[in-house]
């Protein structure tokens, strides 16, 4: 008499030749891993401590890459995490830890492999930012759509068993957050460092860490990312429904300790975020401070250009600009554009630094105040040594005499 075998079922109770029958139907053939450079240190006890502390498996191996995010990925004979170097800059210890329990949860399993490509697969299928559904893309969620739930359940408990239930809400809600904003930042500042040298920014993360420090990477948490992020995490939903942008803050505090980097590895990192394939490298010390300003005064001009158009006439310098910034803002978004059913609620520029911001520091830059660094847009020293950061300066409850004073006040 024979004892059929039955497989253990997937998370979702998907079994596991209905998940090969799925990818093979809808799925692509298996990718190789990312690239990615050897933790070392702190950060690779930390990921063992955690897998410790979860009752799960510890990785094959951990992996620095240059995005801002914490990803598992599998094979048939191998579990990898990639850890992105940006979070380790923005991100606390404990929140860390909670990201990286959530991603060693979801390929704490027999069949990984099977389990990470089917995340890929409902991920893909599920993009918020699709307009139509496809008949193909509906069949895709309806064949993994329990499972994504129960997996992510999982993860997310996994998560607050690391470090609680709060700090793993801010952990998803900030590593969403930062992976945005060091996109932006960085594709400001290779783009400007291109258009200079026809190199790429070799140091380009040390950049996001300098912004990070001092001030220059505002996050807030709008309600269409708090809603998708409540859905995509339903185990932590009610810890992040009422997080403010006080919780969300991207700050440079209890960090977990990361060993510098040498130039080929920051090379590598730089890599990962580049739109180009560069035959030069430079750095931020290597180009002269003459070259930044041109970027801030190109978005300042378009900002003047829709006073402008408001006024009827060309603002009186850039007091009068920010003035109608901060208490004409209704009629300048109606004045610049009538036709959209849902206009914006900042002037457009070249990148999401406030306008207010960018014209200030335009105007300041003119009379020889210029940023501590070249990735801090918006944290400026003159040079007589006075810092300012205008981010701060600008939401303040005196922010027009303030921001006017300091217009007004006599070339440094």
């Amino acid at each position: 008499m024979s004892v059929a075998v039955v497989e253990d079922p997937l998370p979702g109770k998907i079994s596991v030749w209905r998940a090969r029958w799925v990818l093979m139907r809808y799925g692509r053939p298996p990718e190789p891993p990312p690239a990615g450079v050897a933790a070392t240190g702190q950060l690779l006890a930390l990921v063992t401590e955690v897998a410790a502390r979860v009752g799960v498996a510890a990785p094959d191996a951990v992996l620095l890459t240059g995005h801002g995010a914490i990803r598992s990925w599998a094979s048939r004979r191998r579990r990898l995490l990639f850890v992105g170097l940006p979070l380790l800059y923005c991100l606390t210890v404990d929140e860390v830890r909670a990201l990286v329990a959530h991603e060693l949860a979801v390929v704490d399993h027999r069949r990984a492999h099977l389990v990470a490509r089917l995340r890929d697969l409902y991920e893909e299928a599920a993009d918020p930012s699709r307009v139509e559904l496809p008949p193909r893309v509906a069949a895709v969620l309806r064949a993994t759509r329990e499972f994504a739930s129960a997996l992510e359940r999982k993860a997310d408990q996994a998560a607050s068993s690391a470090s609680g239930l709060h700090t793993a809400a801010r952990a998803v809600v900030k590593a969403d957050l930062a992976e945005f904003e060091f996109a932006d930042l960085a594709f400001d500042l290779e783009e400007q460092v291109w258009q200079h040298a026809a190199a790429a920014i070799q140091d380009v993360h040390d950049g996001w860490r300098a912004a990070i420090r001092a001030g220059a990477v505002i996050a807030s948490v709008d309600d269409d990312t708090r809603t998708a992020l409540m859905s995509r995490h339903p185990n932590l939903a009610g810890a992040i429904a009422p997080l403010t942008a006080a919780h969300v803050a991207l700050r440079a505090a209890d960090l977990v300790p990361v060993d510098p980097l040498p130039a080929a590895d920051e090379r590598a990192l730089a890599r990962h975020v580049l739109r180009r394939s560069p035959a030069e490298w430079t750095t931020f010390a290597a180009v002269p401070p003459s070259a930044w300003p041109g970027w801030v005064v190109r978005q300042a001009r378009a900002v003047h250009d829709q006073v402008a158009t408001l006024l009827g006439r060309q603002a009186v310098g850039p007091a009068e600009v920010v003035e109608v910034l901060l208490t004409r803002l209704d009629e300048l978004v109606a004045a610049n554009w009538p036709a959209q059913p849902e206009p914006p609620v900042e002037p457009e520029e070249l990148d999401a630094t406030p306008s207010v911001v960018v014209v200030m520091e335009a105007a300041l830059t003119s009379r020889g105040w210029r940023r501590i660094h070249p990735a801090t847009p918006g944290v400026l020293v003159s040079e007589t040594g006075i810092e300012c950061n205008l981010h701060e300066l600008a939401v303040s409850s005196a922010a027009l005499p303030d921001l006017l004073a300091l217009l007004a006040a006599p070339p440094v």
